[in-house]
């Protein structure tokens, strides 16, 4: 008779175990935030909008008629005031029915405001509240990120489901949490972050990713435009493919190449107290746009394409260099260069870095293949002007 009891005994025991869901959440009861804006009032408190994502039940007729082109579902903005960013998100809380869920925020946007201003607090709240994922993306605002938000985009389901989207094709910087707090560790404390900007044109309203933000201990300190944030890229060897077009020769029609292939490299050297870096770029491409009069069938003509090609990209590059020299804001990543492969050099005159950064000379070796030009050589049918 001892062993049903025993059974029974050691049943009763891991029952007690076996808590169960006693702490489940109904995602009705829960304000699911899908991007966040932060901005900076004119009393240097800080603004949290959030956009939140608001689940609705598709309608019979929608269902009967199969998929619609937009989306059921849809978002609203919401913002609170505080004196950092877990008091607003406190404030925030207190206007809502349901329970603040950081966990779906994908976008996170900084007003220019505070950026300028800084961006420490808002990192901070970010890096230690246990919700926030560190893959979410970073955007600089140019403006009050709260307007980022309320845009109503016609393609996705939400303002941050585009700008995630954006950031993935890499037409500009994809930077996350995690890589910002990784870059700002670095031994130049600087990173860069993307900026949004709104095109209004016929009365719409349409935010882009269109430059980058350049920080420097968690200040923002200046600004790239577009040609100058590709040539960061390409430092950065953040370039997966790209399109180059340049003058086939000076005087000549534009030739445009499509580069499907591409990898760059810095190599540091010290010498004679002389600092260096040298920019390797292997590119290899398909010749998408000929509108010149060189016949690409001959190699002389490929040959002379090529080196046009490496021109433009080259110049692209040096006008980055150039202004973050300028600027004496190293966010090109060449301190982290020198101090990996030169240590103890680098221990000694870390403290002259703002010196020594402006005065590093940089020399370029780009190989830029070619691959293929394409049927036709030289379309004298295209170049005809058209008079009888």
């Amino acid at each position: 008779m001892r062993h049903p009891y025993r059974k029974l005994s050691i049943l009763l025991c891991s029952m007690v175990l076996l808590t169960g869901c006693w702490d489940r959440m109904e995602i009705n009861d829960l304000a699911i935030i899908t991007a966040a804006g932060i901005d900076l009032t004119d009393n240097d408190r800080i603004k949290l909008s959030v956009q939140l994502f608001v689940p609705s039940p598709p309608n019979s007729e929608q269902s009967s008629s199969g998929p619609s082109s937009g989306s059921n579902n849809k978002t609203v903005v919401r913002d609170a005031i505080g004196i950092d960013m877990a008091d607003a998100t406190a404030r925030l809380q207190e206007r809502l029915s349901r329970k603040v869920f950081w966990g779906q925020a994908d976008v996170f946007v900084f007003g220019e405001k505070l950026a300028r201003k800084g961006i420490k607090e808002p990192l901070d709240f970010l890096t230690r509240h246990p919700h926030p994922r560190e893959r979410a993306n970073l955007f600089v605002s140019e403006g009050e990120a709260e307007n980022v938000l309320k845009w109503n985009t016609p393609i996705e389901r939400n303002s941050a489901e585009s700008l995630r989207e954006m950031a993935v094709l890499r037409t500009g910087l994809n930077i996350s949490i995690l890589q910002a707090i990784e870059e700002l560790s670095e031994e130049a404390h600087t990173a860069v972050l993307p900026i949004v900007r709104i095109l209004h044109k016929e009365g719409e309203a349409s935010p882009f990713i269109s430059g980058s933000a350049t920080f420097r201990d968690l200040r923002m300190a200046d600004k790239l435009n577009t040609t100058e944030t590709r040539g960061l890229l390409w430092l950065r060897n953040e370039i997966k493919s790209a399109t180059i077009t340049s003058p086939a020769y000076p005087g000549a029609e534009p030739a445009s190449v499509y580069l499907f292939h591409a990898s760059s490299k810095l190599v540091p050297s010290i010498h004679n107290d002389e600092w260096r870096i040298r920019v390797i770029i292997d590119a290899t491409g398909n010749l998408n746009e000929n509108a010149s009069d060189l016949d690409t069938t001959k190699e002389a003509n490929v040959l002379k394409l090529q080196q046009a090609f490496k021109q433009t990209l080259q110049k692209r590059i040096e006008e980055t260099v150039k202004k973050a020299q300028q600027s004496g804001v190293d966010y090109l990543g060449f301190a982290e260069q020198f101090y990996r492969h030169y240590p103890k050099q680098w221990r000694k005159d870390k403290s002259n870095w703002d010196v020594l950064f402006p005065k590093v000379v940089v020399n370029y070796d780009i190989r830029l293949v070619i691959a293929r030009n394409g049927l036709t050589g030289n379309n004298k049918t295209l170049q005809q002007d058209g008079t009888p």
